[in-house]
């Protein structure tokens, strides 16, 4: 369990053990609350278990992913203060009579209050001191699914302060009966969860809660 996480089971442990005034109490509570949080940890984990993150570097890169051959392009937004971005787009190739054709957009389809809402790009997005929103894109070792993850942190008080942080999942779909109003290949929405504590940083979070590292590729001013 993480630093952070025992923090904060520390912090509600006090607050019931000052009501309850009993030292058997308060160790019976915080182990089942260690216990709830540990499972938690094992429960989200697993569902990624087999699954690894494939960097997406600044400039172009050659993504091969289960017989898909998809462009990643990672480019940096130059702000001239700290809060410059990158912004990453995901191509594909139609396949006619077997050729390749033309390179098509890969968006993202996120679910909102009045429907389904159509994303271009990736931004990883934040601040001198924390990053609000980054990604992971993710192959297994089988035949499930390619898995996107987008995590994005509430602004709270302001850059530098820890918030709630929402991790977005989304699998690769394919239009294969050619439905109008789809492209050939897109991410759709499956479930968004939360993370159990607050994170100044995305990637800190997908580090601690997912197991997934602190980045989603090289990128900044500075590739």
């Amino acid at each position: 369990m993480s630093i952070v996480l025992a923090a904060e089971v520390a912090k509600v442990v006090n607050k019931h053990s000052m009501k309850r005034g009993s030292l058997l109490a308060r160790a019976v509570f915080a182990g089942a609350l260690l216990a709830l949080c540990v499972g938690s940890v094992s429960a989200w984990a697993g569902e990624l278990d087999g699954y690894k993150a494939v960097p997406v570097n600044n400039g172009p890169n050659n993504l091969h992913l289960y017989g898909h051959e998809i462009l990643g392009f990672r480019a940096w937004r130059e702000n001239f203060n700290a809060h410059g971005f990158d912004i990453v787009t995901l191509y594909m190739r139609n396949k006619v009579d077997g050729k390749l054709g033309a390179w098509n957009l890969v968006p993202i389809f996120s679910r909102q209050k009045d429907g389904e809402k159509e994303q271009f790009e990736l931004t990883i997005s934040g601040g001198a001191d924390c990053q609000l929103h980054d990604f992971r894109l993710l192959v297994a070792t089988d035949n499930r699914p390619v898995q996107l993850i987008i995590a994005r942190r509430d602004l709270g008080e302001s850059y530098a302060d820890a918030a709630t942080v929402h991790f977005d999942y989304y699998t690769l779909a394919e239009n294969a009966d050619g439905d109008p109003g789809w492209p050939s290949f897109y991410f759709k929405a499956q479930k968004t969860t939360q993370a159990r504590v607050p994170y100044c940083d995305v990637n800190e979070a997908f580090d601690k809660e997912l197991n997934l590292g602190t980045s989603s590729g090289a990128g900044g001013p500075g590739s």
